[in-house]
């Protein structure tokens, strides 16, 4: 049975003249699960963000090294304080836990009922009260399908334009009219939470009133890249390798102007250079037939980084080979690196120790980056 992909979009506001958002998410992702926390604290500003955060760092960490998720409910339980005047939790705990085969569990802890949208149309996230630690909580299981969505929000989202545009606010039926507008087969789980808090933020009138989490869940089945860089250290191996790129499925990209020339020449392909986008930083990028993107070599790849750290990479029209590898990057969710070891004068003197390697320093920037962002990387020297 092929593993499903959790795809994960957030998208946040913060109350106005607040610094800090007081929700708090923490995504962490295993072989046999990806676990999503989100708490929304008390108040707003500095203080609710830690009380937010230390909700979900204590269940994420706890998730993630197998406890029991009723033991990890009844420890926030017994861990929280309770505000004395409002009688409620100092932090909200909302538990999405997906495992590769589709299997969902939601636990939901004052907090609003979980969105899921299957077939186009939204419903609740069936779910069960239960009391842990004499605190009631909502909790609920179910198989998800490739193209099903949950979305789960905090109370800032539903309480939009209260008093206001809305005299009640936008409400759990408001907010589930929108999210079914939004959705379809097309639609990336960051863009449709980015539509929702802009909705929100336009209820608000631009001063939202408290803070705002709109968190998205897409089930997928996962995008493959592989990125062919640097020659191999045996000139031999040039042609296993190209056809080992070659014969990886999903999206293929060469990186290197030398790289280039090897799986042009092994392929019988041309190697046509693109000179139409004209950036003065970035070199141009070329045309091979099978492969979705080539590139310079070092100082693309330094860019691309960059280019991934940018909060506009999905809104950007340019088409230099660094913005364009980015993008492919970020599309992707398992990623592979061929990354050659024949020496290149131009990066390492041939006595230098590896970790000089230019090149590998900017390979190892570029995982840490994509893993922040939920990527599986895997670099392979040859």
């Amino acid at each position: 049975m092929q593993r499903l992909h959790a795809e994960v979009g957030l998208a946040q506001l913060s109350k106005v003249g607040e610094e800090l958002c007081g929700d708090n998410v923490d995504i962490v992702r295993t072989p046999e699960a990806t676990i999503i926390v989100m708490s929304d604290g008390l108040g707003s500003g500095v203080k609710a963000n830690i009380l937010a955060t230390l909700t979900t760092k204590i269940a994420s960490v706890m998730l993630k090294r197998g406890i029991p998720l009723e033991d990890v409910v009844n420890t926030i339980a017994e861990t929280l304080p309770v505000c004395r005047q409002r009688k409620i939790a100092y932090s909200t705990l909302h538990i999405i836990k997906i495992a590769p085969d589709g299997q969902t569990t939601v636990v939901e802890f004052d907090c609003p009922a979980t969105f899921l949208v299957r077939c186009g149309k939204v419903l609740q996230f069936p779910t069960h009260e239960k009391v842990v630690s004499g605190k009631t909580i909502r909790e609920g299981e179910l198989w998800l399908q490739e193209d099903d969505i949950l979305v789960a929000v905090t109370d800032g989202v539903l309480h939009a334009g209260i008093g206001g545009l809305l005299k009640l606010g936008w409400g759990w039926k408001g907010v589930a009219g929108q999210i079914e507008s939004e959705c379809n087969e097309t639609s990336d789980a960051e863009t449709i939470g980015q539509h929702l808090i802009n909705c929100c933020e336009g209820y608000y009138v631009g001063r939202p009133g408290d803070d705002s989490t709109a968190l998205v869940v897409k089930m997928r089945y996962p995008q493959q890249l592989t990125l062919f860089t640097g020659p191999p250290a045996d000139s031999a191996r040039d042609g296993e390798y190209v056809q080992r790129l070659l014969s990886e499925s999903g999206k293929k990209v060469v990186s290197g102007g030398t790289t280039a020339q090897i799986v042009s020449k092994v392929t019988n392909c041309p190697l046509k250079v693109d000179l139409t986008c004209h950036d003065p930083h970035i070199p141009p990028i070329g045309y091979i037939d099978g492969i979705d993107l080539v590139t310079e070599g070092v100082l693309t790849l330094n860019a691309a980084v960059d280019r991934l750290t940018a909060t506009n990479l999905r809104n950007s029209n340019k088409q230099d080979g660094a913005t364009l590898l980015a993008k492919l990057l970020l599309a992707a969710d398992k990623i592979k690196v061929l990354a050659g070891l024949a020496v290149n004068p131009a990066h390492q003197n041939p006595s230098f120790p590896m970790q000089m390697n230019i090149k590998a320093q900017v390979l190892n920037k570029l995982k840490t980056v994509l893993e922040d962002k939920g990527k599986q990387v895997i670099i392979e020297w040859i």
